[in-house]
């Protein structure tokens, strides 16, 4: 009688894989594309890409659960493309604002505190601060991650941080209040710290509560909506500071039950 050969894997499994990753990557290329149009003086432009990147990385997580297609490459690719498009966009997009002295074709006055050689290094160091705090939360969310960290962020995800930096320069346009647009870069490095930092933030799931659920469903679907069509950032910026306060709130009360475990950096 023959036996059996090893079960085989249906090629056409594989594929599964290729959906969340093609939307990580489209998220990084579009990431890039947002760094381009703020060295082009389009920060508006760019401004708005980076709400694209968020939507996208909410979405490529989603295939990956629905497809069962999580995969160790994909938390990489991940990470990677984070770091890009919630990183150096952002960073990218707060620098270019000040240094071109203009916003959107118009010259900004308020930009002046930021004239000057000294000004100029303090300009870089802000700006390469937040980007070296987005490398280290998101090299410090895989380690997490792999110890299991449960329902819970440690410091602020780089997402909602370059969510913040980009929301934030679109009201301040809307609002016209260049004044403040000129501080980014010392609230981009406040958010840099809140980055690296160990303050417990717990993760947006899924609710017991069907009325929960249906809130939950039709804030989803008004952020798609609001993103795609560039419209009401005031309302995204409502959804991100209600997520973000009453998050840290709940997290500060909780810090002592959800202190994360000292992990060894040089594991044997």
């Amino acid at each position: 009688m023959a036996h059996a050969g090893p079960r085989l894997t249906p090629k056409v499994a594989r594929w599964r894989y290729v959906v969340p990753n093609a939307i990580t990557c489209i998220g990084l290329l579009i990431g890039v594309t947002a760094c381009f149009r703020a060295m082009e003086g389009q920060h508006i432009d760019a401004a708005w890409l980076i709400i694209l990147c968020v939507l996208l990385d909410k979405l490529d997580g989603t295939a990956a659960r629905v497809l069962g297609a999580t995969s160790r490459i994909g938390v990489q690719l991940d990470s990677f493309s984070d770091f890009v498009t919630f990183g150096l966009a952002p960073a990218t997009l707060t620098y270019m604002t000040i240094w071109q002295g203009s916003f959107e074709g118009s010259t900004v006055a308020a930009f002046s505190m930021w004239d000057g050689e000294t000004s100029r290094w303090v300009l870089r160091m802000l700006v390469g601060a937040y980007i070296l705090c987005a490398v280290i939360r998101l090299a410090k969310f895989n380690v997490l991650t792999t110890a299991d960290a449960g329902g819970v962020f440690y410091g602020y995800p780089t997402t909602s941080s370059g969510a913040m930096m980009a929301l934030l320069l679109l009201l301040l346009h809307r609002y016209d209040q260049p004044e403040i647009i000129a501080w980014l870069p010392i609230i981009a490095a406040a958010l840099g710290a809140l980055m690296v930092s160990n303050l417990p933030l717990p993760k947006v799931g899924s609710s017991k509560s069907k009325a929960m659920r249906i809130f939950q469903g039709i804030c989803l679907v008004g952020a798609y909506v609001c993103g795609i069509a560039r419209i009401y950032p005031e309302f995204l910026m409502a959804l991100l500071l209600s997520f973000s306060v009453i998050g840290f709130v709940w997290g500060f009360l909780h810090r002592e039950e959800l202190a994360p475990t000292r992990l060894d950096p040089y594991p044997d």
